[in-house]
């Protein structure tokens, strides 16, 4: 192995065995379909509601889509706790496989859904092995690489995770030759195969053989394996415990409360109507008076109506009342007009909206693959904590200034880009850093802490947004759904003051028991 003092040459691959690059692949591919369940939920969410919440307007909608997405994390929370514990009593390989048969499993259920609540319980199951994957699946990873090659493996197998949520943005293009939402999470389901591949090739790291081997020699060197207790007893790991918590309630929560609303962001801005009904609401618009408004109004059918209701929810004056009784008869004014008209001009057709979707979830997906690796090679190159610094200076930034500039779809090829690069900084981070801070008898419940409690905490960050986002609506010119994403993406100043306490771990061996005395 590579002293932990010596300058790292050539590629981080260099010089690893074959059963080394084995371990790699596999753990790679569970996360790489692991992120792939992910988004064929977050980017199906506005449809699958349109289908499950049928009566509601866009504001309801995004209402029950956080509750569903709130279940999703609290059941990714519970899981990785469970098989984050698992991961070190039991086995780094086998418990793997157990996560991917969980999320693939529950997945595939998820097609059954008939209201958003029982949507909402398949989604929480699935969770429970999404939530365990990583955790272990980085631990294994860590354990089995030299220290030279440690930091490039795991933020490769972060970055990696791009191409599974690629893969769900070209899986969602062939939504409708597939026969809608549902089979979208049959699909998701496949990884199932790759359970038993790893339950055959994979063998538990040395690290963890050797640590077993002891316990079972002398019990008292490891008394409570994968404890939350022992961990949260031991001042060293506890602090680490408890940095790796914030850092991660940061990033979890620009992420999931802000970063991956962006579909919903398109939502707003661009409106999706048929022709039909963009030229029955320009004949509103141009109608000289109330009354001749009135009647063009009382024309629309019952999506036209729920389309204009929406219009003229968006484009109210600051602190009027929305009353859908009242729509129907209610007079535009010149300003609301105007407004409204920029909305209808900038209308979607149906066939264009999950085209442009997919086009601007995959420029997310491919700057988060970019800032990924950046910041693998940042704290590589300059350090942990000074990468950490820069990835939640980028989120804040770069999620502020794209939740407040975006107006017309030619600037998605750049603003979701943006995005997704700083957004995804962070957990290029998380992926080399937490399993630097703890041992090899807590690295996999260490870690799943850091990331889990944090997702507890952060869980109704999705709610949050969008009850936010009908409290602030009306109250100022920009729109509520908006004011509460900005207001929202202050969470990455939690990470920044958590590094205060953040002890530097490059260029040191993992630590064990011993380096804890």
């Amino acid at each position: 192995m590579t002293s932990s003092h010596q300058t790292p040459t050539g590629p981080w691959w260099q010089g690893l065995n074959r059963y080394q690059i084995t371990v790699f692949i596999f753990a790679s591919l569970g996360w790489l379909f692991d992120t792939m369940d992910q988004q064929i939920f977050t980017m199906s969410r506005s449809i699958t509601m349109r289908e499950l919440v049928p009566d509601g307007d866009l504001n309801l909608q995004n209402k029950y889509g956080g509750y569903a997405t709130t279940c999703f994390i609290l059941g990714w929370a519970t899981g990785g706790l469970i098989f984050g514990v698992l991961g070190d009593v039991w086995g780094r390989a086998k418990t793997m496989a157990l996560t991917i048969f969980t999320y693939a499993l529950f997945t595939g259920l998820s097609a059954l859904s008939t209201s958003w609540v029982d949507f909402s319980v398949f989604r929480f199951l699935a969770g429970l092995g999404v939530g365990g994957e990583f955790a272990v699946g980085v631990a294994l990873i860590a354990e089995v690489m030299p220290d030279r090659s440690r930091a490039g493996a795991l933020g490769s197998l972060q970055a990696l995770s791009a191409l599974g949520n690629i893969s769900a943005a070209v899986i969602i293009g062939y939504k409708e030759e597939l026969g809608g939402w549902r089979n979208l999470y049959w699909v998701g389901a496949a990884p199932a195969l790759l359970a038993a591949l790893v339950i055959f090739k994979l063998k538990e790291p040395q690290k963890w053989v050797e640590w077993r081997e002891k316990v079972k020699a002398d019990p008292h060197a490891a008394k409570h394996p994968g404890r939350l207790t022992t961990l949260l007893r031991h001042p060293r790991w506890r602090r680490n415990a408890l940095v790796g918590l914030a850092l991660a309630v940061a990033g979890v929560f620009g992420l999931w409360g802000v970063g991956f609303w962006s579909g919903e962001l398109i939502d707003s801005t661009l409106p999706t109507m048929p022709a039909a009904t963009r030229d029955a609401i320009q004949k509103i618009i141009a109608a000289p008076t109330p009354a001749e408004q009135a009647q063009q109004v009382s024309q629309l059918d019952a999506n036209q109506t729920r389309s204009y209701q929406n219009l003229y929810k968006y484009t109210m004056a600051s602190g009027t009342t929305f009353d859908p009784a009242k729509v129907k008869t209610a007079a535009l004014d010149e300003a609301q007009k105007a407004k409204m008209k920029r909305l209808v001009d900038r209308a979607l057709d149906p066939k264009e909206e999950p085209k442009l979707k997919r086009k601007a979830f995959i420029l997310q997906q491919v700057g988060g693959f970019m800032g990924i690796l950046l910041m693998s090679y940042v704290a590589g190159r300059f350090g942990r904590r000074v990468a950490l610094a820069v990835a939640m200076v980028g989120g804040y930034a770069g999620a502020t200034f794209v939740f407040y500039t975006f107006q017309e779809k030619s600037q998605i090829t750049y603003l979701w880009l943006l995005l997704g690069v700083c957004t995804l900084m962070p957990f290029g981070c998380y992926a080399i850093y937490f399993p630097e801070l703890f041992p090899t008898s807590l690295r996999a419940t260490g870690v799943s802490f850091c990331y889990n409690v944090g997702r507890y905490i952060t869980a109704f960050g999705p709610i949050l947004l969008p009850q936010l986002a009908i409290q602030l609506h009306g109250k100022q010119e920009m729109s509520g759904f908006r004011m509460a994403a900005l207001i929202m993406c202050s969470a990455y100043f939690i990470g920044l003051i958590a590094l205060y306490w953040a002890p530097e771990t490059r260029g040191q061996p993992l630590p064990e028991e011993e380096a804890a005395a």
